[in-house]
């Protein structure tokens, strides 16, 4: 019998169960805010949603991570487009910048969003969407968390904090030397071009 090297053996990688679940998990959380778009008729519809910590982990990111909201999508149907005004109400967990100390940090979101039928889909910016006539549904998941996420303040303050910002910012006095009924010193004399100063002087001869 000829023997193998072992070196030679490639063993073949076994999956990562966990990690495989864990997307499984996550696709499972943002199915719910799935819209079935394909059979819906030319007219409005009004659809409700609701999410947690495991709609933030879903996203897998350390933006916001824990969080409670609910939120609304009044969906508006014609043959060119798709139109959601979408309202989200609720609060996020954030960690104080002054002190660490973690404090929820309430939020409230109005929005709308235009879906204009196309042969592809595309993020044309501010809102605006193009969308694939083919596409079966409309995934809201992604919109929710981008809008929460852009109300995370650039300083994170505990609210016992905000009275003493305020004060602080109150008590700024800005100190200037320039009067408001003060205008610009001006020149009694004029800055006179020389050829013009030759001609005058020819003048004066006469």
């Amino acid at each position: 019998m000829k023997k193998v090297n072992a070196s030679l053996v490639v063993s073949k990688k076994l999956p990562n169960f966990a990690f495989l679940f864990s997307i499984k998990v996550n696709m499972k959380v943002l199915e719910a805010f799935q819209i079935p778009i394909i059979a819906l008729e030319d007219k409005s519809y009004h659809y409700t949603f609701s999410g947690d910590d495991s709609f933030f982990a879903a996203f897998e990111q350390d933006w916001v991570e824990k969080g409670k909201f609910e939120a609304s999508a009044d969906l508006t149907k014609s043959a060119l487009m798709i139109q959601v005004q979408l309202k989200i109400t609720g609060s996020i967990e954030l960690i104080c910048d002054r002190s660490l100390e973690v404090f929820d940090y309430p939020l409230e979101v109005n929005e709308k969003l235009i879906f204009k039928y196309s042969d592809h889909s595309e993020d044309l910016g501010d809102n605006l969407f193009l969308l694939d006539r083919k596409e079966p549904k409309l995934d809201l998941s992604q919109d929710i968390f981008d809008f929460i996420a852009l109300e995370v303040p650039m300083k994170k303050l505990h609210p016992r904090f905000l009275a003493e910002e305020d004060i602080a910012s109150e008590d700024v006095f800005i100190y200037t030397t320039d009067r408001a009924d003060e205008k610009p010193a001006s020149t009694t004399e004029e800055a006179i071009d020389p050829r013009w100063a030759a001609l005058q002087k020819l003048k004066d001869l006469k």
